[in-house]
């Protein structure tokens, strides 16, 4: 499987992979610039009213950002050879079925699962440092604080990892790439929203179920892939 994994991500040029999630992290910093420098002149109605609440909000458009770029990904590596029947050439090598798609899926699941994590550790420590220059947020920045952070980050990466999944399904119904990329804003827009400082995602069990909702109607989906016809 591993080594089905360093295949796959030769072939589709590690380096476009990295450039793309640079880029991600990029654009959410900028995002984040945006609502940070511009909170203070918006005194009755913040974004956030202290560090915890600014790093959650990181958060939100970190999963956000990633469940996305996750369904470009799987619409690159899966629906789009489904779609042109590439794929049956990949199914003439001889190896297994399942053990190539779940390769591709793995990849997507460890890609995203990493770079949830990685993109709030960036994007959360630069904001933390600016913040103690310009200190619009006052409060103090305690360790415990931190720790139940990073271990909600976590289990919301595990949560976006999982969940980028299921716009896969609807996807390759139809075989369709703006499908499963429109599913997956339809998903960020009903989880991850924030609404008057609440999102469904901060109930950290609807992600997880979810989560584990994904992975297991993605390999439902493909248990018969050795009996599917994909000419």
């Amino acid at each position: 499987m591993l080594q089905l994994i360093k295949l796959e991500l030769k072939k589709g040029r590690l380096t476009s992979y990295l450039w793309g999630a640079l880029i991600a992290y990029l654009c959410i910093a900028g995002a984040m610039s945006v609502i940070y420098f511009a909170d203070p002149a918006n005194l009755e109605d913040p974004s956030f009213r202290s560090q915890a609440e600014m790093l959650s909000m990181i958060d939100l458009l970190v999963r956000a950002t990633f469940i996305v770029y996750a369904s470009v990904l799987l619409s690159k590596l899966i629906i789009s050879e489904f779609k042109d029947k590439t794929i049956a050439l990949l199914f003439a090598y001889p190896v297994n079925r399942k053990k190539l798609i779940f390769a591709k899926l793995a990849m997507v699941f460890i890609w995203t699962f990493v770079n949830v994590i990685v993109a709030n550790l960036l994007v959360g420590g630069l904001f933390i440092g600016i913040n103690s220059i310009w200190g619009y947020l006052s409060d103090p920045l305690q360790t415990e604080m931190l720790l139940q952070h990073g271990l909600t980050v976590f289990m919301q990466a595990f949560g976006a990892a999982g969940m980028c999944l299921l716009p896969l399904v609807a996807g390759l119904r139809n075989k369709s790439v703006p499908t499963t990329i429109v599913s997956s804003i339809v998903i960020v827009m009903i989880v991850c929203s924030n609404n008057l400082g609440f999102s469904l995602s901060s109930i950290l069990a609807i992600p997880l179920s979810l989560s584990v909702l994904g992975i297991l109607i993605t390999y439902l989906s493909f248990r018969k892939i050795d009996q599917m016809d994909v000419a």
